[in-house]
């Protein structure tokens, strides 16, 4: 027994020494296959060092930008108080709905959600709801969705007004989505004028953007006296005065670029004619340029101003959009690298919408206004409008509204409104028929009393709409009260990633 047992621990070595020795020659084996072999062709992105390669995946979490409420650009205390800036009695206003396959959805600030409030149903309701009283911090919507896919996001916008005060009149904005870009056309910086660029940045790293003006008064870009460079706090807002970077204009274009990181971006307009308000407004950023672009929500006697940029000379068409069709107005040209203002008097009596054709990509904006006792103004803001098979708005506090849908194709065009209240249970629908190139009107109150929340389904992607905003208190006080919100897309979101190859990285 003594002379097997060494024998045995002999064996059960020679065992292990066996087993580890060919366990070593397969590691090494597959790393050797590893450096010398080539993959199969269409198992990995081959890209070049140096180059990049980009892919498009559906996007899960969206991000909204909801403005803080309206305010003076300057409420220093000095002086004659009859000399004095007021807000007067400003109320705000800020409504969120989320629609289709939704996970989760709060607003809260830029500093974070965890104080926020939940968009919820009452159970019965298929579209999640919340209201806020917006004070003089941004609101961020944070949204996720179960899955991307037409019908699917969320529409919200903010809304301030008063009947006295230097804000006399309605403004009012949708919530917006950070970009790496942002363009605007805006109105001129004329004496009387304050336009303030709010540039947010909802990520938790400081990034620096790039702000660009070009004019009326020259050709080619502006020289901003403030700097072109601004630099944003993780989760911070700054301030660019426009009205001083490029003063004495009587239009602005304004692009807001990025390198990395996306941001939200907002203009504040507020014109006085000395001591008379003289409208106020926020400004979103437009559409894309477009070789067709739509402006609905023109009334009659509105005082109507087009802006128009281009970067190559052009000549637009323009014509007012009615029920029964088209009718034409007169051909304008449009300069490379400058604003043009067009003065387009009164809007007529069955005007609904602004039409704008041309050959070469332009962008607009039509500007309307209305007057009300003692000279006081107010404005509003129209940029070109964007056609979808779904897309929504909520109409802030107390305010009502009034639905214009354009037919942006040559034949008849189909669409379905329909109506929910603040609970997100639907009161009402309506089914309407557009005539080729015309335009139709529609009252929310005439779907159901209580509708605040509208969404609307045209399945030909031709149809372009928004509102109106109107306000019983401000017209009580015989004042001026106007403002324009357009539509939001429900439209399947995807973003792109972009992949660098990179070897160095790897030591």
């Amino acid at each position: 027994m003594s002379e097997q047992k060494p024998r045995h621990r002999a064996a059960h070595t020679g065992l292990t020494i066996t087993v580890a020795t060919v366990s070593a020659l397969a590691v090494i084996a597959s790393l050797t296959a590893m450096t010398t072999l080539t993959p199969a062709t269409g198992t990995v992105d081959h890209i070049t060092n140096g180059a990049a390669t980009s892919h498009t995946v559906s996007q899960l979490q969206l991000t909204s930008y909801c403005p803080a409420r309206l305010s003076l650009p300057d409420t220093e205390s000095y002086g004659d108080s009859a000399f004095q800036a007021t807000a007067g009695d400003l109320t705000s206003a800020a409504r969120y709905a989320a629609f289709g396959s939704v996970y989760h959805s709060v607003i809260g600030t830029l500093a974070g959600t965890d104080n926020g409030k939940t968009l919820a149903s009452d159970g019965e309701s298929t579209v999640l709801t919340a209201d806020t009283t917006p004070g003089d911090k941004a609101g961020i919507l944070s949204t996720r969705l179960l899955e991307s896919r037409e019908g699917t996001g969320t529409a919200s916008a903010s809304a301030s007004w008063a009947t006295t005060g230097d804000l006399t009149g309605i403004a009012a904005a949708t919530c917006t989505s950070p970009s790496l870009s942002h363009e605007f056309l805006l109105p001129g910086t004329t004496t009387g004028t304050t336009q303030r660029l709010v540039i947010a940045n909802p990520s938790n790293k400081p990034t620096t953007v790039q702000v660009r003006a070009w004019g009326t008064t020259t050709s080619g870009r502006l020289t901003l006296s403030t700097g072109e460079n601004v630099t944003i706090k993780a989760t911070g807002e700054t301030t660019v005065d426009l009205s001083a970077a490029a003063g004495g204009q009587h239009g602005l274009y304004v692009t807001v670029t990025s390198e990395r990181t996306p941001v939200a971006a907002i203009v504040n307009t507020v014109t006085m004619d000395g001591l008379t308000p003289k409208g106020s407004d926020y400004d979103t950023p437009t559409a894309p340029a477009s070789t067709l672009n739509i402006m609905p929500g023109i009334h009659a006697d509105d005082a109507t101003t087009l802006y128009a940029y281009s970067d190559a000379d052009t000549t637009t068409s323009l014509s007012w959009s009615t029920e029964h069709g088209l009718t034409p107005i007169a051909d304008h040209r449009i300069h490379a690298g400058t604003v043009t203002v067009i003065d387009l008097g009164k809007a007529p009596k069955d005007a609904q919408a602004l039409v704008a054709t041309s050959d070469t990509p332009i962008t607009t904006a039509a500007r309307t206004a209305r007057t009300g006792d003692n000279g006081q103004e107010d404005f509003a803001m129209t940029n070109a409008a964007t056609a979808s098979a779904a897309s929504a708005l909520a109409v802030p506090g107390a305010l009502s509204a009034s639905l214009t849908l354009a037919n942006t194709g040559t034949d008849k065009a189909k669409a379905s409104v329909t109506a929910y209240d603040v609970n997100g249970t639907q009161v009402g629908k309506r089914d309407v028929t557009i005539e080729a190139n015309a335009s139709t009107r529609l009252d929310v109150a005439d779907i159901a009393d209580d509708a605040v929340i509208v969404r609307v389904d045209a399945a030909d992607r031709n149809v372009v709409w928004g509102a109106t905003l109107t306000s019983d208190a401000v017209d009580d006080a015989s004042a001026a009260g106007l403002s324009w919100l357009p539509s939001t897309a429900l439209d399947e979101t995807r973003e792109r990633i972009q992949v660098t190859r990179n070897p160095s990285i790897v030591r």
